[in-house]
């Protein structure tokens, strides 16, 4: 174990492997509705609802990237579009995902937003392609780790792929949070900007890691820990979440009734 250690104003400790590390999607997870978070996280449980395909579709188009950017001097394809992204259509058709014909064709129409995107950025290199990370904060209201992974580091940002259609500010937050203390992590300085592509709807929306952006994670990150040592997970059915929540079928509060959902160290000073 690595002794705990100073960092940019804020004490940092070593990953304490024997917690259950939080993730962005975690938090997400919590802040939509605390039961499921209790179902996927405390007790482990897989989901019974079928996907219908969305993950599946979000698997091939991530990795049909990963894999060129990975594979490819960035340099030398960043004034060819085209070229780019027949690179990324030859890894998805190989990969060959098993989706309808539909959610096939969405696929390639992600692809080529993500060349365009890529291309037009103009830059020579990336720091990390699917970047993995683990950090923990030397606070006792906060005794897990964080842990994820950045689809993209630039040099100076990180970009998300985005592959689904809804867009959530809060959730937004949470995550470029969480990857901004993971870039700062990796690489010894703070991200600019998150920016989130949206891919189907060619769309990007940029967080900056603010001191409010920072407290924004920290308090939801607390609450999904709060509820783990109290064990009180409250559901917060709704008619829109539980029709997507693949964990509705172990959940009494899915069937009915509705119910209300819920640092100290600014981001400038970490």
């Amino acid at each position: 174990m690595v002794e705990s250690r100073e960092w940019h104003g804020e004490e940092r400790i070593e990953p304490d492997e024997s917690q259950y590390p939080l993730s962005a999607s975690g938090i997400k997870k919590f802040k939509r509705c605390p039961e499921e978070f209790r179902l996927r996280y405390v007790e482990g449980l897989d989901g019974t609802k079928p996907s219908g395909g969305y993950a599946d579709l979000g698997s091939a188009v991530h990795e049909s990237i990963e894999r060129v950017l990975q594979e490819n001097n960035i340099a030398s394809l960043s004034e060819t579009p085209n070229q780019l992204k027949e690179l990324m259509v030859g890894e998805y058709r190989a990969i060959d995902p098993d989706i309808d014909d539909e959610k096939y064709q969405t696929g390639l129409s992600c692809l080529e937003v993500a060349a365009r995107y890529t291309a037009a950025q103009g830059l020579d290199h990336f720091r990390g392609i699917e970047q993995d990370f683990t950090f923990a904060l030397g606070r006792d209201d906060i005794d897990h780790s964080f842990r994820g992974t950045m689809d993209v580091a630039s040099p100076s940002e990180v970009w998300d792929w985005k592959t689904g259609k809804n867009v959530y500010e809060e959730s937004e937050i949470i995550q470029g949070m969480v990857y901004a203390m993971g870039y700062l992590d990796k690489f010894g300085e703070p991200p600019e900007k998150i920016r989130f592509v949206y891919l189907r709807k060619e769309i990007e929306r940029v967080i900056e890691p603010t001191d409010d952006n920072w407290d924004t994670m920290l308090n939801h990150a607390r609450r999904a820990i709060q509820a783990k040592r109290s064990g009180q997970f409250e559901p917060d059915p709704d008619s829109s979440k539980c029709y997507w929540c693949s964990y509705s079928g172990f959940c009494d509060a899915s069937k009915g009734g509705f119910v209300n959902g819920a640092g100290n160290v600014g981001w400038s000073q970490i």
